[in-house]
């Protein structure tokens, strides 16, 4: 990976965990001992594993079995969030973790915008939600 490519990973993990932070209230943080096979983007945020990529050519399938992975390794739910350039945030999760009273956690994915991701992630880690002013 070329020091280009690192700090275009790095800047995204900034943008994502800025907003998430705005979203969520909480603070959320880079995780800089992950490892390439090993360690989520960060930990932060309760009972979820997050992988973030930021790339013009989407790789979701190969993104997703990284983020499978590092939610087993971590014992957490897996959520994956991309973006391109002058396109919005985006997050794959299992459908399991959407309704899992309906799918089997290997069911399948769905994608939604970074405000669903914030709901699903307060919903299932009981982070309550700020009445707005």
């Amino acid at each position: 990976m070329s020091t280009m490519q690192r700090r275009k990973g790095a800047a995204a993990e900034r943008e994502l965990f800025g907003i998430l932070e705005e979203e969520l209230g909480i603070a959320v943080k880079r995780n800089l001992t992950q490892t390439r096979e090993r360690g989520c983007d960060t930990l932060d945020i309760a009972g979820w594993a997050i992988e973030c990529k930021r790339q013009e050519s989407l790789q979701l399938g190969a993104w997703w079995a990284q983020a499978l992975r590092q939610a087993d390794t971590a014992q957490r739910r897996p959520i994956l969030f991309y973006r391109q350039s002058r396109q919005p945030w985006r997050a794959v999760v299992r459908l399991h973790d959407v309704a899992p009273a309906i799918y089997e956690p290997d069911h399948g994915t769905t994608t939604m915008d970074l405000q669903a991701a914030c709901q699903l992630i307060r919903s299932l880690a009981q982070i309550p939600m700020f009445e707005e002013a």
